[in-house]
Formats: structure tokens, sequence, C-alpha cells
């Protein structure tokens, strides 16, 4: 299985027995898990926290250019 620099990032963190220990189908779920957490370039990317006393949320405004077909 060809593998993500995050992946390689990843393993290269573990000790090299865990490493080598990962099953195909593991490594494919890891895989599927930094695919999720991929972020999209944006030409606005503005992410702020907000917390008050009693809440906390955070805002997030994206923009860019539209590249979807259709």
């Amino acid at each position: 299985m060809p593998r993500n620099p995050a992946i390689t990032r990843f393993l290269a963190r573990l000790s090299p027995d865990l490493a080598a220990s990962f099953t195909p189908d593991q490594l494919a779920a890891i895989d599927l898990h930094f695919a999720m957490r991929h972020r999209v370039d944006h030409t606005i990317d503005w992410r702020r926290r907000i917390a008050l006393p009693f809440l906390k949320f955070y805002l997030v405004i994206l923009a860019g250019r539209e590249e979807r077909p259709g």
C-alpha cells in the first residue's frame, strides 16, 4: 500500500517494532483518518475560539475559488 506523507510521519514517531506491526487494513483505516483531517487551502481561512463565562464555541469563515464541477 503506497503511504501518504502523513502516514509516513505517523509511523516514524513510533518504535520500529510497533510501526511494523500494523496490518494493511489498520494502515488503511489510519490513512482514512488522516484524509478526513486534510484541510484544503482557502484564500480566507479564519478560525477563532470564543470563550464566554457560560459558553465556549468556535467560529470559522472560509472563502476561496469554487473548483467543484456544476
